[in-house]
Protein backbone atom coordinates (compact mmCIF):
# COMPACT_ATOMS: atom_id res chain seq x y z
CA UNK A 1 0.00 0.00 0.00
CA UNK A 2 3.15 2.65 0.84
CA UNK A 3 4.22 2.00 -2.58
CA UNK A 4 0.69 2.75 -4.03
CA UNK A 5 0.84 6.19 -2.04
CA UNK A 6 4.22 7.05 -3.41
CA UNK A 7 3.27 6.13 -6.72
CA UNK A 8 -0.29 6.06 -8.02
CA UNK A 9 -0.10 7.16 -11.52
CA UNK A 10 2.68 4.40 -12.05
CA UNK A 11 0.36 1.82 -10.75
CA UNK A 12 -2.41 3.04 -13.08
CA UNK A 13 -0.09 2.60 -15.84
CA UNK A 14 1.15 -0.64 -14.52
CA UNK A 15 -2.60 -1.41 -15.16
CA UNK A 16 -3.50 -0.42 -18.35
CA UNK A 17 -0.13 -1.65 -19.83
CA UNK A 18 -2.20 -5.42 -18.86
CA UNK A 19 -5.07 -4.77 -19.95
CA UNK A 20 -3.12 -3.01 -23.40
CA UNK A 21 -1.37 -6.85 -23.88
CA UNK A 22 -4.31 -8.66 -23.68
CA UNK A 23 -5.83 -6.75 -26.23
CA UNK A 24 -2.68 -7.64 -28.24
CA UNK A 25 -2.74 -10.82 -27.54
CA UNK A 26 -6.17 -11.58 -28.53
CA UNK A 27 -6.91 -8.79 -31.26
CA UNK A 28 -7.78 -10.15 -34.75
CA UNK A 29 -6.37 -7.69 -37.59
CA UNK A 30 -7.22 -8.50 -41.26
CA UNK A 31 -5.89 -6.26 -44.22
CA UNK A 32 -9.51 -5.46 -45.16
CA UNK A 33 -9.62 -3.65 -41.65
CA UNK A 34 -6.90 -1.35 -43.21
CA UNK A 35 -8.79 1.38 -44.70
CA UNK A 36 -7.51 5.26 -45.38
CA UNK A 37 -10.12 6.16 -42.50
CA UNK A 38 -8.68 3.70 -39.86
CA UNK A 39 -4.48 4.99 -41.23
CA UNK A 40 -5.57 8.77 -40.61
CA UNK A 41 -7.00 7.89 -37.47
CA UNK A 42 -4.42 6.47 -36.33
CA UNK A 43 -1.59 8.69 -37.23
CA UNK A 44 -3.91 11.77 -35.31
CA UNK A 45 -3.65 9.13 -32.34
CA UNK A 46 0.19 9.85 -32.54
CA UNK A 47 0.43 13.04 -33.20
CA UNK A 48 -1.87 13.98 -30.26
CA UNK A 49 0.40 12.79 -27.71
CA UNK A 50 2.91 14.76 -29.00
CA UNK A 51 0.47 17.79 -27.94
CA UNK A 52 -0.09 17.05 -24.18
CA UNK A 53 -1.92 19.80 -22.08
CA UNK A 54 -1.52 20.17 -18.34
CA UNK A 55 -3.87 22.62 -16.56
CA UNK A 56 -5.21 22.38 -13.03
CA UNK A 57 -2.52 20.08 -12.41
CA UNK A 58 -3.38 17.78 -14.81
CA UNK A 59 -2.09 16.32 -17.83
CA UNK A 60 -4.81 15.51 -20.30
CA UNK A 61 -4.24 15.04 -24.48
CA UNK A 62 -7.31 16.42 -25.93
CA UNK A 63 -6.00 15.49 -29.74
CA UNK A 64 -5.32 11.97 -28.71
CA UNK A 65 -8.51 11.20 -27.00
CA UNK A 66 -11.11 12.71 -29.89
CA UNK A 67 -9.18 10.94 -32.79
CA UNK A 68 -9.37 7.54 -30.43
CA UNK A 69 -12.82 8.13 -29.66
CA UNK A 70 -13.76 8.55 -33.05
CA UNK A 71 -12.09 5.57 -33.88
CA UNK A 72 -13.77 3.18 -31.29
CA UNK A 73 -17.04 4.39 -32.11
CA UNK A 74 -16.75 4.06 -36.31
CA UNK A 75 -18.23 1.08 -38.08
CA UNK A 76 -14.42 -0.04 -39.53
CA UNK A 77 -15.66 -3.30 -40.25
CA UNK A 78 -16.44 -4.50 -44.29
CA UNK A 79 -19.76 -5.42 -44.17
CA UNK A 80 -21.02 -8.68 -42.71
CA UNK A 81 -17.61 -8.54 -40.61
CA UNK A 82 -18.06 -7.68 -36.47
CA UNK A 83 -14.61 -5.75 -35.52
CA UNK A 84 -13.91 -7.76 -31.49
CA UNK A 85 -13.50 -4.96 -29.06
CA UNK A 86 -10.00 -6.51 -27.96
CA UNK A 87 -9.33 -5.85 -31.66
CA UNK A 88 -9.86 -2.12 -31.40
CA UNK A 89 -8.37 -1.89 -28.18
CA UNK A 90 -4.85 -3.02 -29.39
CA UNK A 91 -5.03 -0.96 -31.59
CA UNK A 92 -5.45 2.14 -29.96
CA UNK A 93 -3.41 0.68 -26.87
CA UNK A 94 -0.64 0.54 -29.59
CA UNK A 95 -0.76 3.88 -30.70
CA UNK A 96 -0.77 6.01 -27.86
CA UNK A 97 1.97 3.64 -26.65
CA UNK A 98 3.62 4.62 -29.96
CA UNK A 99 2.96 8.28 -29.33
CA UNK A 100 4.68 8.06 -25.66
CA UNK A 101 7.12 6.62 -26.76
CA UNK A 102 8.12 9.16 -29.51
CA UNK A 103 7.35 12.40 -27.00
CA UNK A 104 9.83 10.33 -24.49
CA UNK A 105 12.68 10.45 -27.41
CA UNK A 106 11.42 13.74 -28.29
CA UNK A 107 12.88 15.23 -24.62
CA UNK A 108 9.06 15.49 -23.84
CA UNK A 109 7.48 14.85 -20.02
CA UNK A 110 5.46 11.70 -20.20
CA UNK A 111 3.03 11.18 -17.43
CA UNK A 112 2.25 7.44 -16.93
CA UNK A 113 -0.90 8.06 -14.30
CA UNK A 114 -2.15 10.56 -17.46
CA UNK A 115 -1.79 8.17 -20.62
CA UNK A 116 -2.83 4.84 -18.28
CA UNK A 117 -6.13 6.87 -17.35
CA UNK A 118 -6.89 7.80 -20.92
CA UNK A 119 -6.11 4.45 -22.14
CA UNK A 120 -8.75 3.03 -19.42
CA UNK A 121 -11.40 5.73 -20.07
CA UNK A 122 -10.87 4.63 -23.66
CA UNK A 123 -11.15 1.02 -22.84
CA UNK A 124 -14.57 1.01 -21.06
CA UNK A 125 -15.65 3.10 -23.94
CA UNK A 126 -14.79 0.36 -26.44
CA UNK A 127 -16.19 -2.16 -23.94
CA UNK A 128 -19.70 -0.23 -23.58
CA UNK A 129 -19.55 0.57 -27.57
CA UNK A 130 -18.24 -3.07 -28.96
CA UNK A 131 -17.81 -5.69 -26.32
CA UNK A 132 -21.44 -5.47 -25.51
CA UNK A 133 -23.46 -7.07 -27.50
CA UNK A 134 -27.48 -6.96 -27.32
CA UNK A 135 -30.00 -8.82 -29.55
CA UNK A 136 -27.33 -9.71 -31.88
CA UNK A 137 -25.77 -5.70 -32.05
CA UNK A 138 -23.32 -3.93 -30.73
CA UNK A 139 -23.97 -0.20 -29.56
CA UNK A 140 -22.01 0.51 -32.90
CA UNK A 141 -23.88 -1.27 -34.73
CA UNK A 142 -27.42 -0.45 -33.39
CA UNK A 143 -26.50 2.97 -33.68
CA UNK A 144 -25.71 3.13 -37.76
CA UNK A 145 -28.43 0.87 -38.04
CA UNK A 146 -30.74 2.07 -41.01
CA UNK A 147 -33.51 1.52 -38.84
CA UNK A 148 -32.74 3.37 -35.45
CA UNK A 149 -33.49 7.20 -35.37
CA UNK A 150 -30.56 9.36 -35.90
CA UNK A 151 -31.14 10.80 -33.00
CA UNK A 152 -30.92 8.39 -30.79
CA UNK A 153 -27.66 6.28 -32.58
CA UNK A 154 -25.99 9.66 -32.41
CA UNK A 155 -27.04 9.58 -28.30
CA UNK A 156 -26.13 6.06 -27.87
CA UNK A 157 -22.63 6.90 -28.86
CA UNK A 158 -22.36 10.13 -26.87
CA UNK A 159 -23.23 8.52 -23.64
CA UNK A 160 -20.63 5.48 -24.50
CA UNK A 161 -17.70 8.55 -25.09
CA UNK A 162 -19.14 10.27 -22.05
CA UNK A 163 -18.82 6.95 -19.50
CA UNK A 164 -15.35 6.83 -21.08
CA UNK A 165 -14.61 10.59 -20.48
CA UNK A 166 -16.17 10.36 -16.73
CA UNK A 167 -13.76 7.24 -15.85
CA UNK A 168 -10.88 9.04 -17.13
CA UNK A 169 -10.94 11.95 -15.21
CA UNK A 170 -12.38 10.03 -12.00
CA UNK A 171 -9.38 8.05 -12.14
CA UNK A 172 -7.01 11.17 -13.29
CA UNK A 173 -8.10 12.98 -9.62
CA UNK A 174 -8.14 9.77 -7.65
CA UNK A 175 -4.40 9.69 -8.96
CA UNK A 176 -3.73 13.22 -7.75
CA UNK A 177 -5.97 11.91 -4.13
CA UNK A 178 -3.86 9.61 -3.38
CA UNK A 179 -0.47 11.84 -4.14
CA UNK A 180 -1.67 14.67 -2.33
CA UNK A 181 -4.12 13.22 0.67
CA UNK A 182 -6.34 16.14 0.63
CA UNK A 183 -10.22 16.56 0.03
CA UNK A 184 -11.18 14.72 -2.99
CA UNK A 185 -14.43 16.97 -3.17
CA UNK A 186 -11.40 19.56 -3.74
CA UNK A 187 -9.55 18.30 -5.96
CA UNK A 188 -12.58 17.32 -8.48
CA UNK A 189 -13.02 21.26 -8.15
CA UNK A 190 -10.66 22.11 -10.34
CA UNK A 191 -12.09 20.56 -12.65
CA UNK A 192 -14.48 22.96 -13.37
CA UNK A 193 -13.22 25.89 -15.50
CA UNK A 194 -10.61 25.71 -18.65
CA UNK A 195 -10.34 21.69 -17.97
CA UNK A 196 -14.17 20.88 -17.52
CA UNK A 197 -14.50 23.15 -21.32
CA UNK A 198 -12.26 21.06 -23.71
CA UNK A 199 -12.86 17.54 -21.61
CA UNK A 200 -16.18 17.87 -23.03
CA UNK A 201 -15.78 19.05 -26.58
CA UNK A 202 -13.32 16.89 -26.69
CA UNK A 203 -15.58 14.06 -25.77
CA UNK A 204 -18.55 15.08 -28.27
CA UNK A 205 -16.08 15.28 -30.96
CA UNK A 206 -15.47 11.55 -31.08
CA UNK A 207 -19.25 10.81 -31.54
CA UNK A 208 -19.01 13.63 -34.35
CA UNK A 209 -16.39 11.75 -35.99
CA UNK A 210 -17.98 8.41 -36.38
CA UNK A 211 -21.26 9.80 -37.84
CA UNK A 212 -19.62 11.73 -40.14
CA UNK A 213 -17.34 9.15 -41.63
CA UNK A 214 -19.69 7.66 -43.64
CA UNK A 215 -20.20 10.33 -45.49
CA UNK A 216 -16.42 12.07 -45.40
CA UNK A 217 -14.51 8.79 -44.81
CA UNK A 218 -11.19 9.44 -43.95
CA UNK A 219 -11.57 13.52 -44.28
CA UNK A 220 -14.06 13.21 -40.64
CA UNK A 221 -11.09 13.27 -38.09
CA UNK A 222 -8.90 15.85 -39.67
CA UNK A 223 -12.10 18.62 -40.61
CA UNK A 224 -13.59 17.88 -36.98
CA UNK A 225 -10.96 17.90 -34.43
CA UNK A 226 -10.32 21.46 -36.21
CA UNK A 227 -12.37 22.44 -32.97
CA UNK A 228 -10.40 20.87 -30.68
CA UNK A 229 -7.62 22.08 -32.01
CA UNK A 230 -8.56 25.99 -31.52
CA UNK A 231 -9.92 25.17 -28.13
CA UNK A 232 -6.34 23.39 -27.52
CA UNK A 233 -4.67 26.80 -28.59
CA UNK A 234 -6.81 29.14 -26.81
CA UNK A 235 -7.04 27.20 -23.46
CA UNK A 236 -2.84 27.16 -23.75
CA UNK A 237 -2.66 30.48 -23.87
CA UNK A 238 -4.43 30.85 -21.06
CA UNK A 239 -2.29 28.33 -18.68
CA UNK A 240 0.71 30.40 -20.79
CA UNK A 241 -0.62 33.48 -18.75
CA UNK A 242 -0.76 31.68 -15.57
CA UNK A 243 2.06 30.72 -15.59
CA UNK A 244 4.10 33.65 -16.51
CA UNK A 245 1.96 35.15 -13.66
CA UNK A 246 2.96 32.66 -11.15
CA UNK A 247 6.51 33.22 -12.04
CA UNK A 248 5.90 36.41 -11.25
CA UNK A 249 5.00 36.27 -8.06
CA UNK A 250 7.89 33.83 -7.12
CA UNK A 251 10.68 35.88 -8.45
CA UNK A 252 8.88 38.78 -6.81
CA UNK A 253 8.76 36.38 -3.28
CA UNK A 254 12.66 36.04 -3.81
CA UNK A 255 13.42 39.86 -3.16
CA UNK A 256 13.36 39.44 0.60
CA UNK A 257 15.61 36.27 0.89
CA UNK A 258 18.08 38.10 -2.28
CA UNK A 259 18.63 41.38 -0.51
CA UNK A 260 19.38 39.12 2.91
CA UNK A 261 16.11 40.45 4.77
CA UNK A 262 15.08 37.32 5.36
CA UNK A 263 16.48 33.61 6.35
CA UNK A 264 17.06 31.49 2.81
CA UNK A 265 13.75 29.15 1.93
CA UNK A 266 11.90 30.70 4.76
CA UNK A 267 9.18 32.03 2.20
CA UNK A 268 8.84 28.90 0.30
CA UNK A 269 8.26 26.89 3.43
CA UNK A 270 5.42 29.28 4.81
CA UNK A 271 3.84 29.34 1.51
CA UNK A 272 3.89 25.01 1.27
CA UNK A 273 2.64 25.15 4.95
CA UNK A 274 -0.24 27.34 4.15
CA UNK A 275 -1.14 25.56 1.30
CA UNK A 276 -0.84 22.11 3.34
CA UNK A 277 -2.95 24.26 6.23
CA UNK A 278 -5.30 24.94 3.43
CA UNK A 279 -6.06 21.73 2.29
CA UNK A 280 -6.69 20.36 5.75
CA UNK A 281 -9.33 23.42 5.96
CA UNK A 282 -10.96 22.16 2.70
CA UNK A 283 -10.66 25.32 0.94
CA UNK A 284 -11.47 25.34 -2.46
CA UNK A 285 -8.92 25.52 -5.31
CA UNK A 286 -9.16 29.05 -6.18
CA UNK A 287 -8.90 30.22 -2.40
CA UNK A 288 -6.34 27.54 -2.39
CA UNK A 289 -4.36 29.35 -4.91
CA UNK A 290 -4.88 32.71 -3.17
CA UNK A 291 -3.49 31.47 0.14
CA UNK A 292 -0.24 30.23 -1.47
CA UNK A 293 0.22 33.71 -3.42
CA UNK A 294 -0.36 35.40 0.08
CA UNK A 295 2.35 33.63 1.67
CA UNK A 296 4.51 34.00 -1.20
CA UNK A 297 3.96 37.63 -0.89
CA UNK A 298 3.93 38.05 2.53
CA UNK A 299 7.55 39.34 3.00
CA UNK A 300 7.71 41.65 -0.12
CA UNK A 301 6.89 44.71 2.80
CA UNK A 302 10.39 44.18 4.12
CA UNK A 303 11.79 45.71 1.23
CA UNK A 304 10.22 49.27 2.76
CA UNK A 305 12.02 48.87 6.08
CA UNK A 306 15.06 51.61 6.94
CA UNK A 307 16.25 49.25 9.46
CA UNK A 308 16.02 45.09 8.74
CA UNK A 309 14.24 43.23 11.25
CA UNK A 310 16.23 40.62 13.57
CA UNK A 311 16.80 37.55 11.20
CA UNK A 312 14.24 38.69 9.09
CA UNK A 313 10.88 37.59 11.79
CA UNK A 314 8.17 39.20 11.30
CA UNK A 315 6.74 37.83 14.89
CA UNK A 316 9.46 40.66 16.17
CA UNK A 317 8.13 43.76 14.32
CA UNK A 318 6.65 46.85 15.78
CA UNK A 319 3.68 48.21 15.11
CA UNK A 320 5.03 50.97 13.27
CA UNK A 321 7.46 49.07 11.04
CA UNK A 322 4.21 46.85 10.63
CA UNK A 323 2.46 49.79 9.09
CA UNK A 324 5.45 50.41 7.26
CA UNK A 325 5.28 46.99 5.82
CA UNK A 326 1.60 47.47 4.54
CA UNK A 327 2.33 50.80 2.97
CA UNK A 328 4.92 48.98 0.92
CA UNK A 329 3.34 45.59 -0.06
CA UNK A 330 0.18 48.36 -1.55
CA UNK A 331 2.86 49.89 -3.61
CA UNK A 332 4.71 47.04 -5.07
CA UNK A 333 1.30 45.54 -6.04
CA UNK A 334 -0.63 48.44 -6.73
CA UNK A 335 0.54 48.10 -10.64
CA UNK A 336 -0.34 44.73 -11.27
CA UNK A 337 -4.44 44.25 -11.58
CA UNK A 338 -3.83 40.22 -11.37
CA UNK A 339 -2.44 40.70 -7.83
CA UNK A 340 -4.74 43.36 -6.51
CA UNK A 341 -6.94 40.96 -5.59
CA UNK A 342 -4.57 39.76 -2.78
CA UNK A 343 -4.12 43.42 -1.07
CA UNK A 344 -6.91 42.56 1.43
CA UNK A 345 -5.42 39.21 2.65
CA UNK A 346 -1.77 40.74 2.66
CA UNK A 347 -3.27 44.04 4.75
CA UNK A 348 -4.53 40.94 7.31
CA UNK A 349 -1.30 39.35 7.64
CA UNK A 350 -0.56 40.84 10.88
CA UNK A 351 -3.55 41.63 12.40
CA UNK A 352 -3.61 39.56 15.11
CA UNK A 353 -6.86 37.22 15.42
CA UNK A 354 -8.21 39.18 18.70
CA UNK A 355 -9.01 41.57 16.76
CA UNK A 356 -12.19 38.99 15.32
CA UNK A 357 -13.55 38.49 18.63
CA UNK A 358 -13.29 41.65 20.28
CA UNK A 359 -14.26 43.97 17.84
CA UNK A 360 -16.15 42.06 15.13
CA UNK A 361 -12.99 42.46 12.35
CA UNK A 362 -13.28 40.15 9.95
CA UNK A 363 -10.16 39.15 9.04
CA UNK A 364 -10.07 36.80 6.02
CA UNK A 365 -9.18 32.65 6.12
CA UNK A 366 -5.90 33.19 3.76
CA UNK A 367 -4.51 35.84 6.17
CA UNK A 368 -5.11 34.12 9.42
CA UNK A 369 -3.39 30.69 7.70
CA UNK A 370 -0.51 32.58 6.16
CA UNK A 371 -0.10 34.19 9.99
CA UNK A 372 -0.06 30.96 11.44
CA UNK A 373 2.29 29.56 8.97
CA UNK A 374 4.96 32.61 9.21
CA UNK A 375 5.12 32.22 12.98
CA UNK A 376 5.76 28.77 12.88
CA UNK A 377 8.78 29.20 9.95
CA UNK A 378 9.83 31.92 12.32
CA UNK A 379 9.99 30.35 15.28
CA UNK A 380 11.73 27.10 14.30
CA UNK A 381 13.86 29.00 11.55
CA UNK A 382 13.22 26.27 9.16
CA UNK A 383 14.07 23.70 11.74
CA UNK A 384 12.44 20.14 12.11
CA UNK A 385 13.55 18.65 15.19
CA UNK A 386 11.16 17.28 17.59
CA UNK A 387 12.79 20.27 19.97
CA UNK A 388 11.77 22.51 17.59
CA UNK A 389 8.46 21.85 16.73
CA UNK A 390 7.59 21.38 20.56
CA UNK A 391 9.01 24.90 21.38
CA UNK A 392 6.61 26.23 18.09
CA UNK A 393 4.03 24.70 18.81
CA UNK A 394 4.07 25.72 22.42
CA UNK A 395 4.67 29.29 21.68
CA UNK A 396 1.79 29.45 19.02
CA UNK A 397 -0.63 27.58 21.69
CA UNK A 398 0.41 30.78 24.38
CA UNK A 399 -0.91 33.29 21.31
CA UNK A 400 -4.24 30.97 21.00
CA UNK A 401 -7.08 33.19 20.25
CA UNK A 402 -5.37 36.32 20.82
CA UNK A 403 -2.62 36.06 18.20
CA UNK A 404 -3.71 33.71 15.90
CA UNK A 405 -7.22 31.54 15.12
CA UNK A 406 -7.38 28.45 17.03
CA UNK A 407 -9.02 26.60 14.05
CA UNK A 408 -6.46 27.85 12.02
CA UNK A 409 -3.71 25.94 14.32
CA UNK A 410 -5.19 22.97 14.98
CA UNK A 411 -5.47 22.33 11.46
CA UNK A 412 -1.61 23.51 11.64
CA UNK A 413 -0.93 20.15 13.66
CA UNK A 414 -2.86 17.92 11.64
CA UNK A 415 -0.97 18.74 8.39
CA UNK A 416 2.23 18.77 10.48
CA UNK A 417 0.87 14.91 11.56
CA UNK A 418 0.26 14.15 7.83
CA UNK A 419 4.10 14.58 6.68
Amino acid sequence: MAAVARRPGLVLFAVAVLLGSVAALRADVTEEQIRPLTLVALVAIVLGEQLPMRISGRVIAPLTTAPALGFILTPLAASGVRLSAWTVLAVVWLCILLGGLIARLRGLSVVEGSLGSRFLGMAVTTLIARGIVTDGQTLVEWAFDVQTHAALGALGLLLAALAGGLVERVLDNLVVWIGQRGSFAHIVAAEVGPLAGISMATVATGPLIALASPVLDWAATPLLILPVLLSYLSVQRVVATRQAMEEAVIALSRFSEITELTRAGHVQRVADLSVSIGREMAVDVAMLRDIERTALLHDVGQLGLDEPLRTGATIHASTSEEAVMARSVKRVIAGTPQLAELTPYLDQVRTPFRRAREFGERIPLPSRIVRVANAWDDITEGAVSPRARAVALERLHLGLGYDYDPEVVAALERALSAH
